[in-house]
C-alpha cells in the first residue's frame, strides 16, 4: 500500500483537475466496454431464436435501447455493440492522449521551475552545489523523472481500467467476481519481490549516475592540465568505477523488468484458463457467460500485469522524480533577495566601509575601508585566494558582508535595488562566456531592445569591430562552442563588448586578461583605459600593465585593503 500512496502522491503532485479528467475518460471508456459486452448476451439470444434470457447485463441493455427508443432487435442490438466499441476506443484513447500532454506539460514545467530556482538562488549557495548535480538534474534525471510520471499516471488509468472491470464481472456473477480478485491478487503478489529489487537497483543507478555526471565534468574542466601533466588517469579510474556501479545496477533493473515479463504469460495464461473451468464446472455458466468472462478476465489480468509495470518503472525513475522536486525547492529556498529598494545612481564614489565577510569560520574580507571614485581606472592586485574576486562580489552584491557597508553615492547596498544596480555594471571574467551562437547573440543575450547600431558601438569601443566586420557574416556569424572559432584575445574583446552595450557605469574586469599574451593583454588594457571618464572601471589583476594604467592601486593581503599611490 506504502508503494501505491507513493505512485499517487507522484501523479497527483502538480494538481488534481487534470489528472481526474484522465481517470473519468478512463472510467467511462470501461463502462462502454462493458456495455458492449453486455450486449453479446441478448445478441446471442435473439440470433438463435431463444429469444433474450434474464440476467442483470441484458436488462441493463435492453433499458438503454428503450431510453431512446428502440427495442432490443438484432440490428439495434448490433449497432448498440457497434456504438460502445467505438465509444471506449474514443474515451480510452482520449484518457491515454490526456496522459501523454500532462507528462510533456509536467517535464517541461519541472525543468523551468528547477532552471528559475537556480537563476534566483543566492550566488554562494549556487557556487557549493556540484555543477554535475546541476546537469544531471535537468538532462539525464528529468528524463527519469518524466518516465516516472508516465509510469504513475498508466497506473492510475489502469486501475481504474482494472476495478470497473471487475464491477463488469458482477454482472455475470458475483462468485465468479471474488474468484477474479483472488486470482487478480495472486498474480500482483507473484511479482512483488522483483518491484522491490527494481526499487533497489533505481536508488543505486541514481546515485551512480550523479557520482559519474560530477567525475565527467571535473573530467572536462582539468583534462587539459591533467593532461599536460600525464596524470589524467585519476579521473578515468574514478569514472571507471561509477560506469561500472551503473552497469550493475542497470543489470539489475533489466533483470528485474525480464523476471516480471517471462512470470507474467504463465500467469495470464493460468489465470484465464483456470477461470474458464471454474466458470464451467462450478458455476454453471452458458457458452456466452464463459465468453464474456474470459474476455473480462483476460482484460483484468492485463490491467494487473500493466499496474505491476508501471509500479516497477516508478520504482526505478521515481527517486529521480522526488530529487528534482527536492533540488528545486531547496534552490527556491535559497532565493536571493533584491530588496526592491532605492534605485542607485553612481555619480560620485563606490564606497567599502568597515566591510568584513567570509565564509563559514574562515574570514575572507576584514575591515576593507576604500573608495572607488567615478571616472577612474582602479586595480585591485594582491595573491591568488586573498579574496579579490570577493570584493567584486560583494561590490556587485552577490554577497552580503557581515559586518560594515558597501555604500553607492552614499546609499547602503543592502538598502538599494540590486536588480537596477546589477544593469549599471558591466562585468567581464577572466573565462569567457560565449555560446554557440551568432556574434549578435552572445551580445544582446536575447534582449530585442538592442539595436544592431549599439552593438556595433560596442564592438568599436572594445576594439572588436575590426574582426568582426571581416566575418563572412559579420554580426551575424556564428562563433562556435565556447566561441572556439575565434582566438583568445577575440573572445575576451566580445565579453568585454557584451560588458558595454547596455551603457554601464561600473565596469569590473576579474583577472580578464591574465589568460592571454602580453601583447594582447595590453591591447586590451588600452581598450579599456580608453573607456575611463564616464564609466569607473576596477579590474581585478595580477599584471603590471595594468597597475601601470591605473588611477588608483588597491593592494589586498589576508583579508585587508590598502591604498597604494599610481
Amino acid at each position: 500500500m506504502k508503494a501505491i500512496r507513493e505512485i499517487f502522491q507522484l501523479f497527483f503532485y502538480t494538481g488534481w483537475k487534470r489528472q481526474c479528467l484522465i481517470l473519468l475518460a478512463m472510467l467511462l471508456g470501461v463502462a462502454a466496454e462493458n456495455l458492449s459486452i453486455a450486449s453479446l448476451w441478448p445478441i446471442v439470444g435473439v440470433a438463435s431464436g431463444e429469444g433474450i434470457k434474464p440476467s442483470p447485463a441484458t436488462e441493463v441493455v435492453t433499458r438503454l435501447l428503450g431510453a431512446i427508443g428502440l427495442s432490443p432487435t438484432l440490428g439495434a442490438l448490433l449497432l448498440f455493440l457497434c456504438v460502445t466499441i467505438t465509444l471506449k476506443f474514443a474515451l480510452s484513447s482520449a484518457g491515454f492522449v490526456y496522459v501523454g500532454r500532462e507528462v510533456a506539460r509536467m517535464s517541461t514545467h519541472m525543468r523551468l521551475r528547477l532552471i528559475e530556482a537556480i537563476v534566483r538562488a543566492r550566488w554562494s549557495h549556487i557556487i557549493s552545489t556540484p555543477a554535475g548535480r546541476l546537469s544531471a538534474a535537468l538532462s539525464d534525471e528529468a528524463e527519469r523523472a518524466q518516465s516516472a510520471y508516465r509510469a504513475a499516471g498508466n497506473f492510475a488509468a489502469r486501475l481504474t481500467e482494472t476495478v470497473t472491470y471487475l464491477i463488469g464481472c458482477l454482472w455475470i456473477s458475483w462468485q465468479f467476481s471474488v474468484a477474479a480478485i483472488v486470482a487478480a491478487a495472486v498474480l500482483w503478489l507473484a511479482v512483488a519481490r522483483f518491484v522491490a529489487m527494481a526499487r533497489r537497483a533505481g536508488r543505486a543507478k541514481w546515485r551512480s549516475v550523479h557520482l559519474l555526471s560530477g567525475a565527467v565534468n571535473d573530467l572536462l574542466t582539468s583534462i587539459k592540465s591533467l593532461r599536460a601533466m600525464n596524470r589524467q588517469a585519476y579521473l578515468g579510474r574514478f569514472a571507471s568505477s561509477q560506469v561500472d556501479a551503473l552497469r550493475q545496477a542497470s543489470m539489475r533493473e533489466y533483470y528485474s523488468e525480464a523476471a516480471v515479463r517471462a512470470l507474467q504469460e504463465p500467469l495470464l495464461g493460468t489465470m484465464v484458463i483456470g477461470g474458464f473451468y471454474v466458470g464451467y464446472s462450478y458455476f454453471n455458466l452458458g457458452l456466452v457467460e464463459l465468453i464474456g468472462v474470459v474476455w473480462l478476465l483476460r482484460r483484468i489480468s492485463n490491467g494487473v500485469s500493466a499496474m505491476r509495470g508501471a509500479m516497477q518503472r516508478v520504482a526505478i525513475d521515481g527517486i529521480a522524480f522526488w530529487s528534482i522536486i527536492r533540488l528545486t525547492d531547496d534552490m527556491a529556498a535559497q532565493a536571493e533577495s533584491l530588496h526592491g529598494g532605492k534605485a542607485a545612481h553612481l555619480s560620485r564614489q563606490c564606497e567599502f566601509r568597515d566591510v568584513s565577510f567570509g565564509y563559514g569560520e574562515k574570514t575572507i574580507v576584514q575591515s576593507a575601508n576604500f573608495t572607488l571614485p567615478v571616472g577612474e581606472v582602479a586595480t585591485l592586485i594582491g595573491p591568488s585566494g586573498a579574496g579579490k574576486t570577493t570584493i567584486a562580489d560583494l561590490l556587485v552584491g552577490l554577497h552580503e558582508p557581515e559586518s560594515g557597508q558597501v555604500l553607492i553615492d552614499g546609499l547602503p547596498l543592502a538598502e538599494a535595488d540590486l536588480a537596477r544596480w546589477r544593469s549599471k555594471l558591466g562585468y567581464i571574467p577572466q573565462e569567457n562566456i560565449l555560446f554557440n551562437d551568432t556574434v549578435l547573440e552572445n551580445l544582446t543575450l536575447g534582449d530585442q531592445s538592442i539595436t544592431e547600431e549599439q552593438a556595433v558601438e560596442a564592438l568599436r569601443l572594445a576594439g572588436a569591430w575590426g574582426f568582426v566586420s571581416a566575418l563572412p557574416r559579420g554580426l551575424h556569424e556564428v562563433i562556435g562552442v565556447r566561441g572556439n572559432l575565434l582566438s583568445g584575445g577575440q573572445k575576451q574583446r566580445l565579453s568585454i563588448a557584451r560588458a558595454l552595450i547596455h551603457n554601464p557605469e561600473l565596469l569590473i574586469l576579474d583577472e580578464a586578461t591574465s589568460a592571454l599574451d602580453r601583447d594582447t593583454a595590453r591591447e586590451i588594457c588600452d581598450a579599456v583605459r580608453g573607456l575611463r571618464g564616464n564609466r569607473t572601471i576596477l579590474a581585478i589583476t595580477h599584471q603590471s600593465i595594468w597597475m601601470e594604467a591605473a588611477d588608483r592601486v588597491l593592494r589586498m593581503d589576508q583579508g585587508r585593503v590598502a591604498t597604494e599611490p599610481a
